[in-house]
């Protein structure tokens, strides 16, 4: 009896040092295959480097061909398809990758999206950033020449674009009968006209241009090519304060946003919105947003169209407050109907219904998620964000009441099926 129990601890003991050296031989393979990567990476940073020591300089016409057949090719053969089958997603990063098995990079990158003809706006936007920035652009197929070409001249006459811009493009599938997705290169260049780049601008609406504008699948591209811990999903039409990227990484850092255990803290950062008259300089800071305030050169973000889709952000109350020495939030606000924020959240934070598409309820409808999931909104003292013109009525298309009354239908049924998904939720969107 007593040598069986023996045998017993001595076959227990046995299976729980296979069990260890197994979890330990798992652990190891992990940490090889994490250390091969990096190697991997910085043999490509030293490639890249000697590279740019060793071979001679090339002309811009030639570096916008070479980065064109790149774009062309990643559209044609390394895509991906939208839920729904309708539309093809390409994804291209010139920049360096992130190592396997590593947690989202420490920073917060801007998010966007546009059509085809408001690619310019990203230069400006660039600049004002100074960071990592994330746009989906929506391309027709007729259009994917021009904008490859368009892309191909920015990444070379720009190199902050390159450096700093993860571009997602996002189109129809290609009518069947068509012999090739992309048309030929087009053959006026025009390489690196940059006064021409920065002035060109289109006046027209997304909207009145594209059928079935999918803004919402847009802002989710964009959103999933970011491996950054945080994001700011804005329009392609606003700027945002200056050094509101680096203000808000100091912020976070003193708050201890940036570790582990803050992963799942339900907070969002709200950024007050205004609009400028056409033509005002954005202003740079809170001080000198004041003085535009108070000309009536600036005022709060759809003040005319629908006040009350800002109103909670309390305009006054923040305008009051003058700008502190560091990012803070002033105050906390409770969301209600039909409060739709700009704000700076984790890139974990549910994702935009796709089922929305031109206007009406494509961003109402997530913020209201977030707060029927229990998200705090917090309001930022020192940052703003600016649209570059006001909005008036005569600004939007003439569809947009029809686009509205269809996204009205959807939003009763999104609210319907938020009490299903969050049941154990006491908070309603009404």
């Amino acid at each position: 009896m007593i040598n069986h129990e023996i045998t017993m601890m001595i076959l227990g003991s046995w299976t729980k040092i296979i069990l260890l050296l197994t979890t330990v031989i798992a652990v190891l393979q992990v940490i090889h295959l994490v250390l091969l990567n990096h190697l991997d990476s910085l043999r490509l940073q030293k490639a890249k480097v000697l590279r740019t020591e060793t071979e001679p300089s090339v002309s811009p016409e030639i570096e916008a061909r070479r980065i064109f057949s790149l774009l062309e090719d990643t559209l044609r053969n390394k895509h991906l398809l939208d839920s729904t089958g309708t539309y093809r997603i390409a994804n291209v990063n010139f920049g360096s990758k992130q190592p396997l098995f590593s947690a989202p990079v420490p920073d917060v990158a801007l998010v966007t999206q546009c059509s085809f003809e408001h690619i310019n706006k990203l230069i400006r936007l660039s600049k004002r950033w100074q960071g990592p920035i994330s746009v989906a652009v929506y391309v027709d197929e007729e259009d994917l020449a021009e904008v490859l070409q368009k892309l191909a001249l920015l990444m070379t006459c720009f190199p902050s674009f390159k450096e700093n811009i993860t571009v997602s493009l996002v189109s129809p599938l290609p009518a069947k009968n068509r012999a090739s997705d992309v048309p030929p290169t087009i053959a006026d260049w025009k390489a690196c006209d940059v006064e021409r780049f920065e002035s060109a601008d289109v006046g027209s609406t997304n909207y009145a241009i594209i059928d079935n504008y999918p803004n919402n699948l847009l802002r989710n591209v964009a959103r999933r090519a970011c491996n950054t811990e945080f994001v700011f999903v804005i329009d392609v039409d606003m700027l945002p304060s200056e050094n509101l990227r680096q203000d808000f990484l100091l912020f976070a850092t003193q708050r201890g946003l940036l570790k582990k255990n803050h992963h799942l803290e339900k907070t969002v950062f709200v950024v007050p919105a205004f609009e400028a008259k056409e033509n005002v300089v954005p202003p740079l800071t809170k001080g000198q947003l004041i003085s535009l305030v108070e000309t009536g050169e600036l005022r709060a973000f759809y003040s005319q169209l629908c006040s009350k889709c800002q109103a909670p952000t309390k305009y006054d109350s923040w305008l009051n407050e003058p700008a502190g020495a560091e990012m803070a939030t002033l105050f906390d606000v409770l969301w209600r109907d039909p409060w739709e924020p700009f704000y700076i959240s984790r890139n974990n934070v549910p994702l935009y219904d796709e089922r929305f598409k031109q206007y009406g309820f494509n961003r109402i409808s997530q913020v209201c998620e977030l707060y029927v999931a229990g998200y705090t909104f917090s309001v930022l003292n020192n940052a703003f964000v600016v649209h570059l013109g006001f909005k008036t009525s005569s600004s939007f298309h003439e569809d947009k009441e029809a686009d509205q009354e269809r996204n009205r239908m959807i939003f009763r049924q999104f609210k319907a099926e938020l009490k299903l998904k969050y049941i154990e939720s006491s908070r309603r969107c009404h």
